[in-house]
């Protein structure tokens, strides 16, 4: 079985309209350290403000790779809103 090297971790909110957090955690690194961290109104968008500062500061593509990953799996599945 292959390890896993990055993780995520959530926080999501108990109250509504609140933020949803989540950090990015890289196992190929000792100790296991945070990466970045981002947060959102919903794991979407969350992910997709992680996603700015790794690529600010030219973080591994592997780290990128996995949070663009991550987010596109959230994304699809997001309902289609209309306009009407």
């Amino acid at each position: 079985m292959e390890h896993q090297r990055f993780a995520l971790e959530w926080d999501h909110p108990s109250l509504p309209d609140a933020a949803t957090y989540v950090s990015l955690f890289d196992g190929g690194k000792a100790p296991l350290n945070i990466v970045a961290s981002g947060h959102g109104a919903g794991e979407a968008h969350a992910l997709s403000h992680l996603l700015a500062p790794l690529k600010e500061r030219r973080e591994s593509p592997e780290a990128i790779a996995f949070v663009w990953e991550e987010y596109h799996a959230r994304v699809e599945r997001m309902p289609v809103r209309r306009r009407g």
